[in-house]
């Protein structure tokens, strides 16, 4: 296996000020802690060569898990192998073999040309000039953004300046590269050509890549297998095609009333996140999105019918992106 852990935790202490000015004064004379847990005792073993995805609502502890494979940041206990290395001892041949992309921090000059930032992390890595020169026109083609390589970093577009910190990233042919949120913020078109290059480079290069994102576009067409964290924990470790329940559907109802949530709710005897108002533009009163299985239609749509009346309705096949949301949904639940 190319990266193994072992019950990996991670807990952070920060200070817990009080309110107003005793609690302000608080801080300097007798400050109070909290201990935060991000990681409880996640393990998993990854082959070489897979493109996995990691999923996670907001403080799941997907990016302090990158951060622990990647060495820039110890686990609190458990065990951590990348490549056959400890990452957080940060020997140099570990950092030659791995790569870390990070969406929102910019890891390029910015006041430097592209190609002027690529020639510079070629001397930091020692790449023969010829091998280097490959991988630049390999890579700028595949991104098309030859065109570009010789405007300065700040003055590219999002998209362009993520398709060169991505660059960047790999110029050195990492064996293992770790993504976090790459297409955060960029358009259609720009994360289109993101998901296409790193999907061609992992089928030709055999590398092992590790992809957060939010975006569930990104994880069906990428990842063949996910990993999902839920307030630190690795609740589900499989294919996506796993998570999708046999026979699982989604209902879409709109209605003449307008009745709560909460009184569908409670005549269909349904939980509060398997029922969602649909958020929409169009005219009229908005549709109504139910997640249940495929015999419960009928039953359904019958006690909707005494109730109300339904002016249009569509069931479609269950989506990755509905089945993340229901997991997120029951997470604030039990929180609240």
């Amino acid at each position: 296996m190319i990266i193994e852990i072992k019950n990996i935790r991670r807990s952070f202490r920060s200070v817990k000020k009080g309110e107003g000015m005793k609690g302000a004064l608080g801080l300097l004379f007798k400050p109070k802690y909290e201990i935060k847990e991000a990681l409880k005792g996640v393990s998993f073993c990854l082959e070489p060569g897979s493109f996995n995805g990691l999923i996670g609502a907001n403080g799941a502890g997907k990016t302090t898990l990158l951060k622990i494979l990647s060495g820039l940041i110890p686990p609190s206990s458990g065990e951590v192998s990348v490549l056959g290395f400890t990452p957080f001892k940060r020997a140099l041949e570990f950092r030659r073999k791995i790569a870390l992309v990070m969406g929102q921090k910019a890891q390029l000059w910015w006041d430097l040309p592209a190609l002027d930032a690529f020639d510079l992390l070629r001397a930091i890595y020692e790449i023969p000039g010829p091998i280097y020169r490959e991988r630049l026109h390999t890579l700028t083609e595949l991104l098309d953004v030859k065109q570009h390589l010789q405007t300065q970093i700040r003055r590219l577009s999002l998209g362009e300046r993520m398709k060169m910190e991505l660059i960047g990233a790999i110029i050195h042919w990492p064996s293992v590269i770790f993504l976090d949120e790459p297409t955060i913020g960029l358009d259609v078109f720009a994360a289109h050509k993101l998901r296409e290059f790193l999907k061609v480079f992992n089928q030709r290069e055999k590398a092992t890549i590790i992809l957060t994102s939010h975006n569930m576009n990104d994880i069906e067409r990428l990842c063949s297998r996910v990993l999902i964290l839920k307030s630190g924990k690795l609740i589900y470790d499989g294919h996506s095609t796993g998570l999708m329940q046999e026979g699982q559907r989604l209902l879409r109802i709109r209605l003449l009333e307008n009745p709560p949530l909460s009184e569908i709710e409670k005549i269909t005897g349904l939980a509060s996140h398997l029922i969602q108002q649909e958020k929409t533009d169009e005219p009229g009163n908005k549709p109504i999105q139910f997640d249940i299985k495929q015999d419960q239609i009928v039953s359904i749509l019958q006690i909707l019918m005494k109730q109300y009346q339904i002016v249009d309705m569509g069931i479609e096949e269950q989506s990755l992106e509905r089945v993340i949301q229901r997991l997120f949904a029951e997470e604030r639940t039990e929180i609240s």
